[in-house]
């Protein structure tokens, strides 16, 4: 059974808004707009028009520090952007990490686990090449309130287009 049984959906405004946001501030992405897929026919939350992948490899090295300022920067924003869950994983030394930060009560949210979690070989199998966000509530017919979240772009893009924090840590270091 499918879990979106609300037939196939554009993207909801806060994927539209997201998508938006990362090929103004992130070049890879901007250079390959195929790096971004959200709709497909599938009957997921993608099908509803609530989730999005952003195919960056955390087992490459400029994949996974391109990733991992994405995830932060959707950690600190979360309250401005109310995602529902992100999906990823990490690669240490060959061996996978699959992990998933809860967004959204009662896991995640302002008072829950910004940050990461272990989740299932399964899922994290699932998305061993790529970041999963959405804006999911488990309602296989109807879209929650907070995918209509907007006004989060410029705050986004500031944030992607800040120096790294290791630039900024060795630049320190510099004479």
């Amino acid at each position: 059974m499918s879990e979106w049984t609300g037939g196939t959906r554009s993207e909801c405004p806060a994927v539209k808004e997201l998508r938006d946001a990362l090929t103004v501030a992130v070049p890879l992405l901007a250079a390959d707009p195929k790096k971004i897929g959200t709709i497909r026919n599938d009957g997921s939350r993608h099908t509803a028009g609530l989730a999005m992948d952003i195919m960056l490899d955390s087992r490459d090295s400029v994949e996974k520090s391109v990733a991992d300022d994405i995830i932060a920067a959707l950690v600190d924003l979360h309250a401005r952007m109310r995602w529902a869950d992100l999906i990823y994983t990490d690669w240490n030394g060959g061996k996978p990490f699959y992990f998933h930060i809860p967004g959204m009560p009662p896991f995640g949210g302002p008072r829950g686990m910004l940050k990461k979690n272990p989740t299932s070989k399964k899922l994290g199998r699932q998305h061993e090449n790529h970041i999963h966000v959405d804006w999911w509530s488990g309602n296989p017919t109807t879209w929650p309130a907070h995918a209509s979240t907007k006004g989060f772009k410029t705050a986004l893009v500031a944030r992607l287009q800040q120096p790294p924090q290791w630039l900024v840590d060795y630049m320190r270091t510099v004479p």
